[in-house]
């Protein structure tokens, strides 16, 4: 891939693949108060709550919230695991649009 490629992906919360500790974290970076009990994640902000549940794949958003919030953020952790786990240098910014990017230097 060339050093300038821009990759996006669809964020879907799925009982097979999301990884609760992952969400967790990335709700807690957000500014979330987090409740964590076996399988289910409550979480709140501003008044407003959500929860997800891992057995079932359900996320529960109160009506006014869209969620996307929480996918950017859950996004940015998976980003952050795997350059971690690759021992991959990750910077992150803000561009001009708002919008979160990943700079990586892989090894070698």
């Amino acid at each position: 891939m060339p050093c300038d490629t821009i990759q996006t992906s669809k964020v879907e919360f799925l009982a097979t693949s999301t990884d609760l500790d992952l969400l967790t974290k990335s709700l807690e970076a957000l500014g979330y108060e987090v409740r964590r009990s076996g399988n289910m994640i409550r979480f709140s902000k501003y008044g407003r709550q959500g929860s997800f549940n891992k057995t079932t794949g359900e996320l529960t958003l109160d009506s006014n919230w869209d969620g996307n919030e929480i996918k950017r953020g859950y996004s940015e952790q998976i980003v952050q695991s795997q350059a971690d786990k690759h021992g991959w240098k990750i910077s992150w910014s803000t561009n001009d649009d708002g919008e979160r990017e990943a700079t990586v230097m892989k090894r070698g």
